[in-house]
């Protein structure tokens, strides 16, 4: 398409469009599955007139077309969101906060999602110090209008603050119209909503969550059930995987008889990017115990993703993605600051349940720099940088932000095992 097609009323007129993607995200949710039907007896009609008219087509396809009665949920998954006071600091408004601009550019690729998770590193509670990682209920909402749905809370910071930071981040994220996964605030929230189900467009799906620690801090006695731990010795040398402990965890989530569950894990270590053994003995006790997908946070990097088999059975698993980088990042190296959204969409079929499609989208969790010419903080969606940048879109990156953009799209290739698609037939 030419330069000249892509001008600046164009491209405002868009922009307004990507900004109410949130909100229609939410209202379709309500009309999805009559939509979605009457979308599928429109196509069948409408294959069965070209079928008898047309020769087949010769074009690859590396996603599966839903048939008529699927039950189609597609989930979108994120790394690490840090603050720091610096970035706190860029977006003070007033007395408050507004950190919709941060999530702005990333919001039509949340938007594609029913459902959206991430991993807040950090607590909601009282004063704000980015150095306790105490954020204002504001990055809540800003999350919350940029499409997420469930944000991880067991990870290094769960008990930053004490049980008292726990209980007010839970209850602020809930607030804010979310649900926190894997934090619970007393023993009868643990008894109660020890498992997570989300039911999406017909799939029921169990969310699960665990942590190889929280920052060598040791939950006080008679608070153990706050948080799912990975090892037992969670405080020291996480040597002593609590096997026992995870496998009643996931046969719970089995007693509630989910079409799919999902394990979100902040494990390994950090600014490593190798995979450890004990993380492999991990997944495979999840696999064996009946996860379907594990998808692990805290190295900052984004680490290697397998997928083992398409479908997906109900004692089994089939997909680990060992970590997906930083969303938002405070790091001072480039490299922690390419993270990824990973799409999976799941397809039922009466007993039959399968990954249909499955994508990974770099982003680039930028900061101001002089040298790359970025002027605020923002999240990337490295794709669609890359393709305005060629384009001559009005609002491109710079040349050197673009150079590192590709170089990092194909580090990021090599790092997961993976193409940019990794659907397969």
């Amino acid at each position: 398409m030419s330069n000249a097609n892509y001008n600046l009323e164009e491209q405002l007129r868009q922009d307004r469009k990507l900004d109410n993607a949130r909100r229609r995200k939410r209202r379709l949710r309500r009309f999805f599955p009559l939509l979605l039907l009457l979308l599928l007896l429109f196509a069948a009609v409408l294959f069965l007139f070209l079928s008898g008219n047309h020769a087949p087509s010769q074009e690859t396809i590396t996603t599966e077309a839903p048939v008529l009665g699927s039950s189609v949920a597609t989930l979108s998954f994120v790394g690490d969101i840090s603050l720091d006071e610096a970035i706190m600091e860029n977006f003070r408004a007033g007395a408050g906060y507004d950190f919709t601009p941060l999530f702005q550019r990333i919001v039509p690729r949340l938007a594609m999602a029913d459902l959206t998770l991430g991993n807040l590193e950090g607590n909601v509670i009282g004063t704000y110090e980015a150095a306790d990682h105490c954020y204002p209920p504001a990055l809540l909402q800003a999350l919350y209008a940029a499409g997420f749905d469930i944000l991880q809370t067991s990870n290094s910071y769960t008990i930053q603050n004490g049980i008292t930071g726990l209980t007010a981040t839970k209850q602020a994220i809930q607030a804010a119209g979310m649900d926190a996964l894997g934090t619970w605030i007393s023993q009868e929230d643990r008894s109660e909503n020890g498992v997570l189900i989300r039911e999406v467009n017909g799939i029921r799906i169990a969310f699960l969550s665990f942590t190889k620690g929280m920052n060598n801090l040791r939950l006080p006695t008679g608070s153990e059930y706050c948080v799912n731990l990975l090892y037992s010795d969670y405080d020291t040398n996480y040597s002593k995987i609590a096997s026992s402990a995870i496998a009643e965890v996931v046969e719970e989530a089995r007693m509630q008889r989910p079409d799919v569950i999902i394990a979100m894990v902040h494990w390994g270590s950090e600014y490593d990017k190798q995979v450890a053994d004990s993380q492999e003995e991990i997944a495979e006790l999840l696999f064996d115990n009946g996860v379907n997908l594990i998808i692990g946070s805290h190295s900052h990097y984004v680490g290697p993703m397998e997928l083992k088999d398409k479908k997906i059975s109900s004692y089994g698993g089939n997909l680990v993605a060992y970590s997906l980088g930083d969303f938002v990042s405070v790091s001072d190296s480039s490299s922690a600051r390419n993270g990824c959204v990973l799409s999976v969409t799941i397809q039922k079929d009466g007993d039959d349940i399968r990954i249909t499609d499955l994508t990974y989208v770099p982003t680039y969790s930028a900061a101001p720099s002089e040298s790359l010419e970025i002027s605020t903080y923002e999240v990337l969606d490295t794709l669609n940088a890359i393709s305005f940048y060629k384009q001559g879109y009005y609002d491109r990156v710079s040349d050197k932000l673009y150079e590192q953009l590709v170089s990092a799209l194909d580090k990021m290739k090599e790092q997961t095992g993976m193409p940019d698609n990794i659907a397969e037939k």
